[in-house]
């Protein structure tokens, strides 16, 4: 039996060691998917073909998957969950908060990070 394993690649950088993950063949084929989306729709906006369909159909997409993108309907991967409480930017503070704690020697307890949290999220 196949099992999916994840390619973990690392860099060591001047201080901490970071991870990258490599893209999964499922997570692969949907940007290769989207990136013959946008092609097609390219192509049809500079009059290569005929038809929208022609244009999909060329590059073996979707119609429902490009009619959506034309409609300017975000994937669903890209989209922001509506009952996320930190923005992206809020996100990013917290964690540069949580590793000055960690450089400072103290570990962040998570009813601390918690608190720190709900102060961001007002």
């Amino acid at each position: 039996m196949y099992r999916r394993q994840r390619r973990v690649i690392y860099a060591v950088s001047t201080r901490c060691l970071t991870t990258t993950l490599m893209p999964t063949p499922q997570q692969q084929e949907a940007l290769f998917k989207e990136g013959r989306i946008n092609l097609a729709i390219q192509a049809h906006k500079q009059g290569n073909f005929p038809s929208f369909r022609a244009a999909i159909s060329t590059y073996d997409v979707p119609w429902s998957t490009a009619r959506l993108c034309v409609k300017g309907i975000k994937p669903k991967r890209d989209s922001i969950a509506p009952n996320r409480r930190l923005t992206p930017a809020q996100e990013e503070s917290l964690k540069q908060w949580i590793l000055l704690m960690d450089q400072c020697g103290i570990s962040p307890r998570i009813a601390t990070v918690w608190q720190m949290a709900s102060l961001l999220a007002c």
